[in-house]
């Protein structure tokens, strides 16, 4: 991430003076959608000039509402990075996709399926959750605005800024697990075979490992959060998700002297993750003198 943290500042700082140009856009599609889907883009490879079409299909083929049209969309995308695959095969480069089409496992190449699904797997979840806290993270600090003001007096504190935002917006909401032996957890049993489903938010509100567990704090230390896993069920992409969160809220920090609902959220319509469809803001820019 050191490595690439010049390439994704870049990414970051044109995505929000594009946003603060028109001084009002939805959050969601303008900003925390894009940052996330270039960066993955510009390190899987894909040419700069096709990072609005893939910006465009990904969006149809998880938000259209036609089916028929997700469908389409979601093959466009297979065909794209089966057509970038191919290129990579015969012209390796410094990327994902390159990476992929190269590895060899136990002794043998990667299959196209395997691939192409590797691809298809990173553009969404290189995406997904960042653009979900990212919104999320927003919309808490325009409805706790001393905490805003908090970050930019002190912008050190960005980085526990942006885990507080993964434990507030605890994107991705559940999941389940069956039991392989009797176990107690807090007085309550579970036996060999009974499934157990596991809520993220609740954890990330536990009133036994968080102080103040429904308050929005950005110096809050320490912050033993469960947004992105933990031991080995780690999140992959959680230090890419961390540095893009940080870039991006630094960028508006410098870029902004106030951000503002311009309308209200639309949620999610979504039990897997928590978040938000559209965030309506109007933003302040920060005028910067001719000799800064």
């Amino acid at each position: 991430m050191r490595t690439l943290e010049a390439e994704m500042r870049d990414v970051a700082s044109d995505v929000v003076a594009r946003a603060l140009e028109r001084e009002s856009c939805d959050f969601v599609s303008e900003i925390a959608a894009r940052v996330p889907l270039y960066v993955i883009c510009n390190m899987m490879g894909v040419p700069k000039g096709d990072w609005e079409r893939l910006f465009e299909l990904t969006g149809q083929a998880f938000g259209a509402a036609d089916p028929v049209t997700r469908r389409f969309a979601h093959m466009d995308i297979l065909q794209y990075f089966e057509d970038l695959a191919a290129t990579r095969m015969k012209c390796p480069a410094d990327d994902l996709v390159s990476a992929l089409v190269s590895a060899n496992i136990d002794g043998r190449k990667l299959s196209s399926d395997e691939v192409l699904l590797n691809c298809d797997n990173l553009l969404v979840g290189g995406t997904e959750n960042t653009r979900i806290a990212a919104t999320g993270g927003m919309l808490a600090f325009l409805e706790h605005p001393a905490e805003w003001r908090t970050l930019s007096k002190e912008p050190t504190s960005l980085p526990y800024a942006v885990e507080e935002v993964l434990r507030w917006t605890s994107t991705a909401t559940h999941i389940m697990r069956t039991a392989t032996k009797p176990v107690v957890i807090r007085d309550r049993h579970i036996e060999a075979g009974d499934r157990v489903t596991l809520w993220n938010p609740s954890a990330n509100r536990d009133e036994a490992v968080f102080a103040d567990s429904d308050c929005f704090n950005v110096r809050r230390r320490p912050n033993r959060h469960m947004a992105l896993g933990y031991g080995e069920h780690f999140c992959l992409g959680g230090t890419l998700a961390r540095c893009e969160l940080r870039l991006l809220y630094s960028e508006l920090l410098h870029n902004t002297k106030r951000i503002e609902l311009d309308g209200a959220p639309v949620p999610l319509s979504s039990i897997v993750v928590n978040g938000f469809e559209k965030l309506p803001v109007k933003f302040s820019p920060r005028r910067r003198s001719a000799s800064s």
